[in-house]
């Protein structure tokens, strides 16, 4: 016990030290963000929304909360931490075709919350009991909620990690050599939907009604086109967004985007130049809701 809270408490001085990287990211907004914009998401949401240009276009402040590789439980987590402190004037959600399939990605990665426990149990608990029975014993040791963190925070100290008010720009263009490998690997792991991840999305969004904040459900540019209306988890969430009246600023297929070399880092995701581009025509039509 002695040696659990001697590296438990060294763990967390060096982990709330960090200047940079995901969780010195993740700290910031729960502790410190008073914009009147945040944008939840995955690396969709983190590499394709530019603060300063909604900033721009909206006269408004604004933060990316954005967090590579996760999902909506992570994102209900984050977003309740925030609210204990600050109150947004809009939420932006970036949507993922399969946020509602059922993933382990979306319960193993919610280790990246587990340092934060102590200070949010009440909000943190219910999430991650969702799917550990063990939540009350593991969270016991104070080392455990830290000792994932190591690796991550030992990198960005060597190599910090520049962001731009949460936003981190990629550079070059996809290759038609990418492009290839990306349409021989696609393949949909699952097509279950999760029930926990269903009533995740629809917590998410009674957090912002009861809060009066405007939410808005957006997806960001695809490289390939594709039916996405046809994926049972995309379409939940259109069900999900017209009951709970959330606007739905569908940019999947966008014409200005398909198929442009130029705006695209990857398959997947937007280089710096499409995201700027993205981001202005969002604005457009957030000003037009």
């Amino acid at each position: 016990m002695i040696v659990d809270t001697v590296l438990g408490i060294a763990a967390e001085k060096l982990f709330y030290t960090q200047k940079t990287g995901k969780y010195a990211r993740s700290t910031y907004a729960i502790d410190q963000t008073n914009a009147e914009t945040l944008v939840f998401g995955s690396s969709h949401a983190h590499r394709h929304y530019v603060p300063e240009v909604l900033e721009k276009e909206l006269q408004t402040s604004a933060y990316n909360v954005g967090a590579e590789g996760q999902q909506l439980l992570y994102h209900l987590g984050l977003q309740k931490m925030i609210l204990k402190r600050v109150v947004p004037k809009t939420i932006i959600l970036n949507i993922d075709e399969d946020f509602l399939f059922n993933s382990t990605f979306a319960y193993d990665r919610l280790h990246d919350l587990y340092p934060y426990y102590g200070d949010h149990k009440e909000v943190l608990r219910p999430i991650f009991a969702v799917n550990n029975r063990f939540v009350d014993i593991k969270m016991f040791f104070k080392s455990y909620l830290f000792n994932s963190t190591i690796v991550h925070m030992t990198r960005y100290y060597v190599s910090p990690q520049i962001d731009y008010k949460g936003y981190r720009p990629l550079n070059g263009t996809v290759s038609e050599k990418e492009i290839d490998n990306y349409e021989n690997d696609i393949q949909q792991k699952s097509n279950v939907i999760d029930s926990n991840l269903v009533n995740a999305l629809k917590e998410f969004i009674l957090n912002a009604k009861s809060n009066n904040i405007k939410l808005i459900f957006v997806t960001s540019p695809k490289f390939i086109k594709g039916n996405y209306r046809k994926n049972r988890s995309f379409s939940l969430i259109n069900e999900i967004a017209t009951e709970h009246n959330i606007p739905l600023l569908d940019f999947f297929n966008d014409p200005r985007f398909s198929n442009n070399h130029d705006f695209f880092h990857d398959p997947s995701h937007l280089n710096d130049k499409g995201a700027k581009y993205f981001t202005k025509l969002l604005a457009k039509e957030i000003l037009a809701l």
